[in-house]
């Protein structure tokens, strides 16, 4: 009957193409295995000492005839070993993991493949060598011309690959010594951590004539600070388990690996996928009590790893999703077993800085605080990340809340059947919603406490400040109150229009139209004053008489005459050499007869007029020193004798001047913020430290540079 036959070409054509460095290196990196299972396999049958040797050259690297020859002193290509390299997809290997495909991917990364291989027989010694070439006959060419160093009564096989293939093996290769060595390690980085298996010795040169060598396992097992250690297996579903060994290497274990902590997913002891693990570890450098700088390698191995490593030796036949769980649960484990008592200092300074967060964000506090801390993913570590990780559990939690307050309501409404612990379930989502209220107070009021208290710096900052720093220090105290050479109603400036102009004023805190250190000319239709009032409101002033709504989202009025305008003047704290010219009356008369029986041209281009009889208030706030003390020294006490008031006469009896001390604005703002902090249940006598914080990651950094 007839027999199938085998189209090598077409079957070698259709293996999987590298993407990548190191799935570039496949090809090589078998023959290397090769070369260790030759070792253990003439050991295993023979006997003796494992005294074995693998050593490997690679010349010309980067250039398109590159050369690499593996030599080893196995057990050599015996007539079992040599029948099953003629076989295609043979199972030889099988129970070690072999694919029976390492040679035919040889076949698709090199233009020239030889081999001479020295073997026992029953009679003696006996060498064969051949070339192996990409044909659909003749595949194995003998030819015992070829050039080798095998010592004579000697076992052993020498695989020479000669020049790279058009396609992606020729443009992924590594053209860097320093990669082939990083790789090579990181392939057999089981046996090199654990000091098993043979010596492999490493020269690579470049076809600049750059040279790396290395020899392992020594290179890399003098790597290790601490380890093997086993730890808990992983429990798989099916009740089967995967072995997890963890070390503490110099950082250097990971050169060419991305990051610092890895974990290696052995299949049949090599690696198949080495995976970055910083952000799951979340710790930066890792220490013993002798050395610091560490990298965390864990090696991850079992059964069902071994039985799903793809064709190609560069992956697992697994579901993505099931190879990050046990990634996720080998990381987890090592954390509470392997390296508990740094996690313990580092979880120790995650909470602190979570406490913290809490305290100037509390709208985020919507559980428990530690139920809270426990759900953060470990590498959330500053504001950033927790703001990140929270704001979709907030959410949800409101829902929640909201959607348990409609169910509630609706019992009610439809007149449906109360069930006996209604009040009991009535209770719980009022104080759900009770906390949710207070976070977002507290939220609020912390907010205010921080902007206080920057207030208070800058004001003893300008009264000690040499007058060389004095100018832009007040500009920064008035941007902190409201951004300056804004008009609120341009709507090109819309996005610069928030202030905090409830610390002068409550009733200023939604006001939306205003213009701050602007000239008149520039608010006013058809004026040419190069006056320049501080800050001058209109529109939106509650309880001082509204003419229209927040943000001119909603028509104004403006067939009516404007009612009501507000004036602020602010005085650099400390000041004392006011000039005669400078008195506050003669200011504000100035602004009032400007702006009377104009226009002001508000939001969408709406020019509203002021009208005759229109009220103006004007705020001052300064420290009462010099001839401004001279000047309202007059006036009537107001606000229990801590400011004073002046009602203006004759043609301008529509106008009050108010003026206050920079210490009344601050304490009266204080106070009135005591008891939303008091509501909110936050800490009202704390104060906001305005140094710069250290963070997690400046520690790790700062032990990074210091180890370095």
């Amino acid at each position: 009957m007839p027999t199938m036959t085998e189209n090598l070409p077409n079957r070698v054509r259709k293996l999987t193409k590298p993407r990548n460095y190191a799935q570039a290196m496949q090809p090589f990196l078998e023959a290397v295995s090769n070369s260790i299972m030759a070792i253990d396999d003439r050991v295993a049958v023979f006997g003796g000492r494992s005294d074995g040797v693998v050593n490997i050259v690679v010349s010309d690297l980067g250039a398109d005839d590159i050369s690499i020859e593996i030599s080893d002193n196995g057990i050599g290509l015996d007539k079992e070993r040599y029948d099953a390299f003629c076989e295609i997809d043979t199972d030889f290997k099988r129970e070690r993991g072999g694919k029976g495909v390492g040679r035919l991917y040889w076949l698709d990364a090199f233009k020239k493949i030889e081999v001479v291989s020295n073997y026992k027989t029953d009679t003696g010694m006996s060498q064969r060598a051949f070339e192996f070439r990409l044909a659909q006959e003749n595949q194995v060419f003998e030819n015992t011309d070829l050039d080798h160093d095998l010592a004579q009564g000697v076992t052993g096989t020498t695989v020479r690959f000669r020049g790279l293939r058009q396609g992606p093996y020729l443009e992924l290769f590594p053209k860097r010594a320093a990669t082939i060595k990083d790789y090579l390690a990181a392939e057999f980085i089981s046996n090199f951590l654990s000091k098993v298996g043979p010596v492999v010795h490493l020269t690579a040169t470049t076809k600049g004539g750059t040279v790396q060598t290395a020899t392992y396992p020594k290179d890399v097992s003098e790597l290790v600070a601490r380890g093997p250690e086993k730890i808990s297996d992983i429990i798989l579903d099916d009740a089967s388990k995967l072995e997890v060994r963890c070390f503490l290497c110099d950082k250097k274990a990971s050169s060419g690996l991305t990051g610092r902590h890895q974990v290696h997913l052995l299949g049949n002891n090599r690696t198949v996928e080495s995976r970055n693990v910083d952000d799951l570890v979340a710790i930066g450098p890792l220490r013993t009590e002798e050395l610091d700088d560490l990298a965390l390698h864990i090696l991850v191995s079992g059964e069902l790893l071994d039985n799903s490593v793809a064709e190609s030796r560069t992956s697992f036949t697994l579901p993505e999703g099931e190879v990050s769980e046990i990634v996720k649960s080998a990381v987890k484990t090592a954390r509470s077993e392997f390296i508990a008592d740094q996690l313990n200092e580092f979880d120790r300074a995650r909470r602190e800085q979570f406490d913290k967060f809490l305290e100037h964000q509390p709208i985020f506090g919507f559980a428990n605080r530690d139920e809270i801390f426990a759900s953060l993913p470990a590498n959330a570590k500053s504001p950033e990340d927790f703001v990140s990780k929270l704001a979709l559990p907030r959410f949800r939690a409101e829902q929640k809340r909201e959607e348990a307050l409609s169910s509630l309501v609706d019992k009610v409404v439809s007149g449906d059947e109360v069930p006996e612990n209604f009040g009991e379930v009535v209770r719980r989502a009022a104080e759900g919603v009770q906390d949710n209220e207070r976070a977002a107070l507290g939220h609020h009021a912390a907010r205010r406490r921080v902007v206080l208290d920057l207030m208070d710096r800058l004001i003893r900052r300008l009264r000690n400040s040499p007058d060389k720093d004095k100018n832009h220090v007040e500009n920064t105290l008035h941007t902190l109150l409201v951004p300056m050479r804004v008009n609120s109603s341009n709507p090109d400036e819309e996005e610069r229009a928030a202030h905090d102009l409830w610390l002068l004023d409550e009733r200023l805190a939604f006001a939306s139209g205003f213009s701050s250190d602007k000239r008149l000319a520039a608010v006013l239709e058809d004026s040419d004053s190069e006056l320049r009032p501080d800050v001058l409101l209109w529109d939106v002033l509650y309880a001082l008489g509204p003419v229209g709504h927040q943000g001119g989202a909603e028509d104004v009025e403006d067939t009516e005459p404007l009612s009501t305008v507000f004036i602020v003047e602010l005085k650099h704290p400390g000041r004392e050499n006011y000039k005669a010219e400078e008195r506050i009356e003669d200011q504000v008369r100035r602004y009032v007869t400007e702006i009377k029986g104009g226009k002001i041209e508000s939001f969408g281009r709406r020019k509203i007029r002021v009208s005759d009889d229109c009220q103006f208030h004007c705020l001052v706030v300064a420290d009462f020193h010099g001839r401004l003390a001279d000047e309202v020294s007059g006036w009537d006490y107001v606000h229990n004798r801590r400011g004073r008031e002046r009602r203006l006469g004759g043609d301008h009896s529509s106008v009050i001047i108010q003026a206050v001390e920079w210490d009344y604005v601050l304490s009266t703002s204080r106070q009135a913020n005591r008891a939303l902090l008091d509501a909110a249940g936050l800490d009202r006598a704390r104060t906001t430290d305005f140094t710069k914080q250290r963070s997690i990651q400046d520690d790790s950094q700062e032990g990074t540079k210091a180890a370095e």
